[in-house]
């Protein structure tokens, strides 16, 4: 008989066991349905009946009106189903879900819907949806996989970018963190250190440990060596192939100033020696050097919003370094004169001067004093004998000529073309300095007088800037 109590105890704790667990299934059923009773709302809120194959989700909205109330109820399921599937399905399928109350590729369908209104209360709306368990399913595996697939590849970045780093290539290194953190935007990612935030943060540190520097600069002729370097608590490594960019002021051929840029490389040398090689350099200012992160910023501020990239930003704008220069020329305070012959379309001689004043005031501008004078002779003998009888000694001596070569009427305005050439000459050699070649300038203007004016005006501008480079 103790035999027989002693089999029987086990299979008494079983079944009281599976009673409990019925017995609080039960409860939990019997409290929902009760309080969807006193709550004044379907059961199916609380435990929504559906197909084994099939997932429910119960989307609840809550506003002033019935309309807002539903848009509110569908924006809770999709809510419901990113969390499942694990990226934000929101974009993809809320104009589907709302104007259909339906989402294909998933296989849902609205099923039941009610609404509950009080006059003392905002409206509220229960939508009940239906999805196959197995395309639910599916989807969350293609996260996983994109997951999986986009953590392969930052990995492969990140260490590509730790060896570019050890071998100090540390532009390399941060554009391929920039690289990663462009690729983390896509999705999830599975790795806290695969965040855009922490990608971001790395890449910031290492811009903000860039440190550039100036060798033996010459502000007189604005040429400088320019070193990159990491700061780091031992030593202080130059930064190799690094692209750099050169920022300037200059003046285009009609005297207008404006913003050049200049691309440069530090190669495996860790620095770049620097020459103006943009002949419009205005004749004082700043030079700025900076590292050039244009291409990977330009993708990372297109895909991410403004306060994500603020810091980067910062620290790109942060590293760099400024080189003031006042160019001298060996002309600023020596005599110089200058005379430039106009022609009509015939070949005569006009007794205009348009071209010499402009190309007076754009010498001016670089703190050249030119002085206008009238030359008879075009032959260069008779020119430097006539010059010795004006008793100038001047140090350059600047000629040209100019004529007019075409002038049309077209509708209301005039147009002419000019064309000529200026010489630089050393007078105490007798000797050529630089020749400008043939320039042409274009006017238009309502009359021809004006047109023909204008013309040469421009061509004395055109002429002042191709000869800037010769007078320093």
């Amino acid at each position: 008989m103790k035999r027989i109590l002693h089999i029987a105890k086990p299979a008494f704790s079983l079944l009281l066991v599976m009673f409990t667990f019925l017995l609080l299934s039960s409860c939990t059923s019997f409290s929902n349905l009760v309080r969807s009773q006193v709550e004044g709302i379907p059961s199916w809120v609380y435990t929504p009946n559906v197909r084994s194959n099939q997932t429910a989700f119960v989307g609840k909205g809550s506003a002033t009106l019935a309309f807002n109330s539903r848009l509110i109820a569908y924006e809770d399921i999709l809510s419901q189903i990113s969390s499942y599937v694990g990226e934000n399905v929101r974009d993809t399928y809320y104009r589907e879900l709302t104007t259909t109350d339906a989402i294909q590729d998933l296989n849902l369908t609205i099923t039941n819907e009610h609404i509950k209104e009080d006059p003392r209360s905002p409206v509220e709306t229960f939508l009940l949806a239906s999805s196959d368990t197995a395309k639910l399913d599916s989807k969350r595996s293609s996260v996983l996989n994109a997951i999986l697939e986009r953590d392969k590849t930052i990995t492969d970045l990140l260490a590509q970018a730790d060896s570019a780093y050890r071998a100090n290539d540390d532009g390399k290194a941060i554009n391929l963190y920039l690289e990663a953190a462009l690729i983390s935007s896509e999705g999830p990612v599975s790795a806290r250190k695969h965040e855009v935030e922490n990608l971001l943060e790395k890449a910031t540190s290492f811009i903000s440990s860039l440190r550039f520097s100036l060798f033996k600069p010459n502000d007189t002729n604005a040429t400088t060596t320019v070193y990159l370097r990491r700061r780091s608590r031992l030593l202080s490594p130059k930064v190799l192939n690094a692209p750099i960019i050169a920022q300037f002021e200059a003046r285009n051929s009609l005297g207008r100033t404006y913003t050049d840029s200049l691309f440069f490389n530090t190669s495996n040398k860790g620095f770049i020696d620097f020459i103006p090689y943009n002949q419009g350099l205005v004749s004082s200012g700043s030079i700025v050097f900076t590292v050039d992160f244009s291409a990977s910023m330009e993708k990372l501020e297109a895909a991410l919003p403004f306060e994500q990239v603020r810091a980067l930003k910062e620290a790109i704008e942060l590293c760099m370094i400024s080189f003031p220069y006042t160019l001298v020329s060996p002309y600023k305070n020596a005599v110089l004169v200058a005379d430039i012959h106009e022609y009509d379309t015939m070949g005569s001689l006009l007794p205009t001067k348009n071209a010499l004043p402009s190309l007076i005031d754009e010498y001016a501008m670089d703190s050249l004093t030119v002085r206008p004078i009238t030359l008879i002779s075009e032959d260069p003998e008779d020119m430097f004998v006539e010059l010795a009888q004006k008793t100038l000694n001047p140090s350059l001596l600047i000629v040209g000529r100019v004529g007019v070569v075409k002038q049309v009427n077209i509708g209301d305005k005039f147009t002419v073309v000019v064309s000529g050439s200026v010489q630089l000459w050393d007078p105490k050699q007798e000797s050529i300095i630089t020749d400008t070649k043939e320039v042409e300038a274009v006017a238009f203007a309502s009359t021809l007088a004006e047109a023909q004016q204008e013309a040469f005006v421009r061509f004395g501008m055109i002429a002042a800037a191709l000869s800037f480079p010769y007078l320093y």
